[in-house]
């Protein structure tokens, strides 16, 4: 009973405080059909048209387009090839694009590839040509680049390969094998426990296609393909902390590609080492000699050869003995160096708390071993060791790492906690996080938690309640709008009009501050010490300006329409009224011949 009244009470104060326009009542309601969508799209494109950033107006294209696909193929076309040719210009003039955002500093997309991925969900034949005509360009320029920037053509190309996985796999093996016609590199690494996420068999396919193709590369780039078959994180080697990737849970340990990448290993092992030219090697900036990749890796496949492939015990044996001798005494010693660093990286939570103790002990404690207690791990901290660790923040000496590293402390101890379903540690926890949008990210996960557990639905309303008055309390910012935008699709799930007045807020909000990309959702978090940094991004998933409006035109289409309408960033309307002319030619009729009403721009 008393539930109840709350949330009488709690919905009568929303409903006696909306202030959304209402349509006069002489007006036909404005019809969601697939005629008034195309409408919709015509005049957006049209006003659009005066959008001078280039990014932006390549991305109304591209939604442009994707939506009269349907309708009109041939202007579709003409939009994703104006987008092509805008994104080609803005290449020739920018190049490789940077993002500054709060000292990190991130890489841009290539909007060039951003085209051709649209275009491959519409017409592969044409996907591919752009493809071939970039990599061509790519060709010519890759041996005057340095850093990530060597391969950036490859990664995207790749990315579309893993998109297209599913809806389209002989695409997707097209492009993996254009892009085998480059030299191996770490993007390998990452791609097939992509693919592996959407399609197993097809990943345990191109593996044993990879290893064909790659089969005489240098044994430090053979390693990309070292950690698939185990269903590792991570690769062989002295290199392997230097690497990492998702696993799919659903993959496990294949020992017929384990032997096979094995045998490979071994026998480019042993013919490297055979040829004297390969002591002359220049070595890659950065990079050890390729002896030391070998005989660090043949270290750590010598147990698993004598558990699990005996045959190959002589062969190990030949390999060790060949890399060995190619060995110099310096050699030897920037293998121990790099051995004794990999040592304290692998070291699980105990080991690094008992080097802690003892560096207290001996007045050596430094910030930076305190910042890796909690930020370093191959597995989730238990909620025993945030205990642990706790008693350790008040010993960083600087102030800001140590701030920092205090609220990162206890965002992430409150996720564990809202995983574990022990609410109410998470609520207290997440209230010692001071930025408005990590907090808001706990409470909207304790949201997600009681909404699968039809005892605690009511609950719902007093955790958004909550993010709700956070929100009120923050500054106008990005991050403000962010949370506004979670409570959107929050409340969607339980009561659309709360949404649509949180959505109404977050507008007013956009109005008022400088230029920004609302369409992001990441989240950063950033420690930086004397002499070290640490960088983490976590998202609010679909909590992105496009992604609202759509969701939120589903319940109410001239609502939304009406509120996308009040964005007054030209770029910002566009996209978010693009996104409820998409849902509703998905879900609207068409209206019948003659009957028409007054339409309301």
């Amino acid at each position: 009973m008393k539930t109840s009244l709350i949330l009488f009470v709690l919905l009568l104060s929303v409903c006696s405080n909306t202030a959304f326009p209402q349509p006069a009542e002489t007006q036909e309601p404005v019809a969601c059909n697939e005629d008034f969508a195309k409408f919709l799209v015509e005049q957006q494109v049209a006003e659009s048209k005066s959008v001078e950033e280039t990014d932006r107006r390549i991305r109304i294209l591209v939604r442009a387009a994707d939506f009269l696909w349907r309708y009109d193929q041939p202007t579709a076309r003409e939009y994703l090839a104006d987008a092509f040719k805008v994104a080609g210009d803005r290449f020739s003039e920018k190049g490789f694009e940077k993002r500054e955002n709060k000292g990190l500093t991130t890489t841009a997309p290539d909007y060039r590839f951003e085209v051709i991925k649209a275009i491959a969900t519409k017409d592969s034949e044409w996907a591919t040509r752009l493809v071939d005509q970039l990599l061509k360009e790519y060709e010519k320029a890759a041996a005057d680049r340095s850093g990530t920037d060597r391969t950036r053509e490859l990664d995207d190309v790749l990315r579309i390969a893993v998109d297209s996985v599913k809806k389209n796999p002989e695409l997707s093996r097209h492009l993996f094998r254009r892009a085998m016609a480059h030299p191996v590199d770490f993007h390998w690494f990452w791609t097939l426990f992509s693919v592996a996420h959407t399609d197993r068999l097809m990943a345990d396919e191109l593996y044993i296609e990879l290893l064909g193709r790659y089969g005489d590369a240098n044994p430090r780039r053979l390693l990309f393909f070292s950690a698939y078959p185990f269903a590792s994180p991570r690769i062989f080697g002295i290199e392997k902390f230097q690497y990492g990737a998702s696993v799919p849970e659903t993959l496990a340990p294949n020992r017929n590609l384990q032997l096979k990448f094995i045998d490979l290993f071994l026998q480019r092992a042993v013919s490297y080492a055979a040829d004297p030219r390969n002591l002359e090697v220049v070595l890659e900036e950065g990079r050890l000699h390729e002896a030391i990749y070998i005989m660090t890796t043949l270290a750590e496949l010598e147990p698993i050869i004598v558990r699990d492939f005996p045959s190959l015990i002589q062969r190990l044996s030949e390999a060790r003995g060949a890399a060995n001798g190619m060995l110099s005494e310096k050699m030897r010693k920037d293998a121990a160096d790099r051995e004794e660093r990999n040592e304290s990286l692998g070291y699980g939570f105990e080991r690094r708390l008992k080097e802690i103790e003892k560096a207290d002990s001996e007045g050596k404690l430094t910030d930076y071993m305190i910042v890796s207690l909690v930020t370093w791990g191959e597995k989730p901290k238990t909620e025993e060791q945030f205990k642990q660790i706790e008693p350790w923040l008040a010993k960083i000496v600087e102030q800001a790492a140590r701030d920092a590293t205090v609220n990162y402390f206890w965002f992430l101890r409150a996720n564990l906690a809202v995983k574990e379903s022990r609410i109410n540690d998470a609520e207290s926890f997440a209230k010692k996080v001071p930025e408005v949008e990590h907090r808001a990210i706990v409470f909207f996960n304790i949201a997600e938690k009681q909404l699968k557990n039809p005892n605690d639905a009511a609950t719902v309303y007093q955790t958004l309640r909550d993010v709700g008055r956070l929100a009120e309390q923050a500054e106008d910012s990005v991050e403000k709008v962010k949370v506004l935008l979670g409570l959107v699709n929050q409340y969607l799930k339980v009561n659309p009009v709360f949404a649509m007045q949180e959505l109404s807020d977050a507008i007013k909000i956009i109005n008022r501050i400088e230029r920004y990309d609302f369409n992001s959702t990441g989240v950063t978090r950033q420690i930086r010490g004397k002499n070290f940094s640490h960088f983490a991004v976590f998202s609010m998933p679909g909590y992105d300006l496009e992604n609202t409006f759509r969701e939120i035109s589903k319940n109410n289409f001239e609502m939304s329409l009406s509120n996308a309408k009040s964005l007054e960033d030209k770029y910002l309307r566009t996209i978010a009224v693009l996104a409820i002319a998409k849902n509703c030619a998905d879900t609207g009729k068409k209206k019948p011949a003659g009957k028409a009403g007054r339409v309301r721009s």
